[in-house]
């Protein structure tokens, strides 16, 4: 009778079919190598309407037009899609521009910059590129932009105190974005700039997670 041959798990597949370490941890550099290219792509797109806006002193007008954008399309999944969607010719998403661009009345050079996103095949990164703005705008300005993420709302005394002690970290003018995730699961997140600052429950089982994996 020929021996019998056990079959031996393979390297990139865990118990029952599901995801082994080798697979986790490619899945997790191609997904931080794919940001890394995007937030680039992001900063030099932001860096060139910085110096636009700069140079025609239209700096608080370009960026209130951003955050209306941003705003409007936030709250239309239906434009998010087209942006992203290869189906749609860049055309069709200047169209979509344009007729937000009017009604939300922004400065021609915001118009025609977002419209160039669209033209280059950008405008899918429209999000990264406006947080790149911020942040540029932010560091030439002397202030510093923190998105604080918590499970529930922060009480306005308390949001002056964590203002107040970021303001000592950093030495400038901080300006909170406090927003409210109940899946951070208890503490916080404070994101300044490219530095997160995680706290939360969830990130302490995500690293046990990830030793365990390993």
């Amino acid at each position: 009778m020929a021996p019998r041959h056990r079959s031996r798990r393979r390297n990139d597949q865990g118990k029952d079919g599901q995801e082994g370490p080798r697979a986790y941890h490619e899945r997790l550099y191609f997904r931080r190598r794919r940001q890394e290219v995007i937030g680039i792509i992001a900063k030099r797109y932001a860096k060139a309407l910085v110096e636009l806006s700069e140079e025609k002193k239209i700096v608080d007008k370009v960026r209130a037009d951003l955050n209306s954008f941003m705003g409007a399309i936030e709250s239309q999944p239906r434009v998010q899609k087209l942006f992203v969607s290869p189906a749609f010719a860049p055309d069709d998403k200047k169209a979509v521009i344009q007729e937000l661009s009017t009604r939300l009345k922004l400065q021609k050079e915001t118009q025609r910059f977002i419209e160039y996103l669209a033209e280059s095949g950008r405008i899918r990164y429209v999000r990264e590129v406006h947080q790149a703005f911020e942040e540029l705008l932010a560091e030439r300005q002397n202030r510093a932009s923190v998105k604080l993420t918590t499970a529930v709302p922060v009480a306005p005394a308390d949001l002056a105190g964590i203002k107040k002690k970021l303001e000592k970290i950093t030495g400038r003018d901080v300006e909170i974005d406090a927003q409210v995730d109940p899946a951070v699961i208890g503490g916080a997140t404070a994101r300044i700039g490219s530095v997160i600052y995680d706290g939360t429950i969830k990130n302490q089982l995500d690293k046990m997670r990830e030793r365990f994996m390993k």
